[in-house]
């Protein structure tokens, strides 16, 4: 019992830790793109929503998968945003499932034991972080959960050991489910096809079944993105000029930037050094178990490998569509933390294993570097937090408002819940009408109202 509670204590409270957080200050109300997906469940009340408008681009990416938990929690919940922001930890926590799984067969592959309370516990710190505040409350940002649990199975599966056509469907699945959350996993494809060809594809008639499955995924998702490009307007859908130099350059800070956020957002002059030394100990523990073990090393290293690709992956594409328009420093917003922490759980684990193929006794300059990455990460919290469970308070503040004042609601009332471009007067009118989201529980001094039209009424009509 010791032994289990050693275990999976820490990894349990992380994962507790981070839902008890999420239910005390999830958004109360719609919050800037979240009120996009406010037709979408007006249509669904009524019988007409279609499949082109779930598939429809939003900013550049579908976000499908995320519509779709949303629109069943909402049919439950009548858009209680506490169930979305819940589902995203659930979601979360269904990737860490296959995360244990990837970190438990490559101890067994490098024949490494003693080390899982510190593998699984630093893991668990890394993956229900709260520096990621902004998406464990905004219940729109359940994608990004619903990416990242389809990101991490998909490695899973492709990594499960001899290639088989029925892994290799469940991992093209997953992506595709990814990929419809978020643009981000469309770096999953070229890792898709790397994992094959590592794990023997073209060596046998089942790996090239594989191959052919893994292109047919990427030709009908290719195929549907060409499709929607038609209906992107062509400043979301622009890239930069990839022939200048400055580019580049932009670029690949911007990258660095995003990769190092998870440990260095609030050290942001630092970031480029602190990506530099992460890159240096992920090489070094690379070289420390290939020299341990004497023997090639990839298939067992192959899913740590696949994870920080994914991570260096999602910072290059969103560098590609966010770079030029908002600068290299856009890439420390704390949202996208979400996506470099799969670097530094690389990270992390190959420098774990690497001391214990190794005299431990040698190593206190990597395990410093790895208690000061630490140390940076504890550091990257409160700000976040500070300010996520600030903006929730305004949130629920302005929410209970406007259901209390509603109709006569003024624009500058909105101005905490909405962008500057978002007309978001018909949506609210929406909530009202279908009794939604802060709309459907709340009880005015004077009485409950029974029926929708009770909010239609002018002031001077109410009872």
């Amino acid at each position: 019992m010791k032994r289990l509670l050693w275990t999976w204590g820490p990894s349990a409270l992380c994962f507790m830790l981070v839902l008890g957080f999420s239910l005390a200050f999830y958004y109360r109300a719609p919050y800037h793109d979240h009120w996009d997906f406010i037709p979408l469940y007006a249509a669904f009340q009524n019988g007409d929503l279609s499949l082109g408008e779930v598939f429809a681009p939003h900013g550049g990416h579908w976000h499908a998968s995320g519509y779709l938990v949303q629109l069943v929690l909402s049919q439950v919940t009548g858009m209680a945003h506490w169930v979305e922001s819940f589902a995203s930890v659930i979601f979360a926590g269904l990737g860490f499932v296959a995360l244990v799984r990837i970190l438990a067969r490559s101890m067994a592959d490098l024949e490494i034991s003693g080390v899982a309370p510190w593998v699984f516990g630093l893991s668990a710190f890394f993956l229900f972080s709260l520096d990621q505040a902004g998406n464990w409350l905004w219940g729109w940002q359940v994608a990004v959960f619903v990416m990242i649990a389809g990101a991490l199975w998909a490695i899973e599966r492709l990594t499960r050991g001899p290639l088989s056509v029925a892994n290799t469907l469940v991992a093209a699945v997953a992506t595709a489910i990814s990929i419809y959350a978020f643009a981000t996993a469309w770096a999953l494809i070229p890792i898709g096809f790397s994992l094959l060809l590592v794990f023997g594809a073209l060596s046998s008639r089942t790996g090239w079944l594989c191959l052919a499955l893994w292109s047919l995924l990427t030709c009908l998702l290719l195929w549907h993105l060409a499709l929607s490009r038609a209906t992107v307007p062509d400043h979301v859908s622009s890239l930069p000029d990839l022939t200048e130099f400055e580019t580049w350059i932009g670029i690949s800070q911007y990258t660095l930037n995003f990769v190092a956020s998870p440990i260095a957002r609030f050290i942001r002059d630092s970031a480029l050094l602190i990506a530099a030394i992460g890159i240096g100990v992920f090489v070094w523990s690379i070289r420390t178990i290939h020299h341990a073990e004497k023997r090639t090393i990839v298939p067992a290293i192959a899913p740590l490998l696949a994870l920080a690709a994914f991570a260096w992956g999602a910072g290059g594409l969103t560098a590609l569509g966010r770079w030029e328009e908002f600068g290299v420093q856009q890439a420390f917003v704390s949202r996208y933390i979400s996506f470099g922490n799969l670097f530094w759980i690389s990270v992390l684990v190959l420098a774990v294993f690497a001391i214990a193929k190794t005299n431990y006794r040698t190593h206190m300059r990597t395990c410093s570097v790895l208690g000061l990455f630490l140390l940076l990460k504890v550091g990257n919290i409160p700000s976040v937090v500070i300010k996520s469970v600030e903006l929730s308070r305004s949130i629920a503040e302005t929410s209970q408002q406007i259901a209390g004042a509603y109709p006569t609601v003024e624009t500058a009332d909105l101005e905490v819940l909405h962008s500057p471009s978002q007309q978001i007067m018909p949506h609210l009118e929406i909530l009202a009408t279908h009794r939604a989201s802060f709309f459907h529980d709340y009880t005015r001094e004077e009485g409950v109202p029974s029926s929708p039209d009770d909010f239609s009424r002018q002031p001077d009509d109410r009872p």
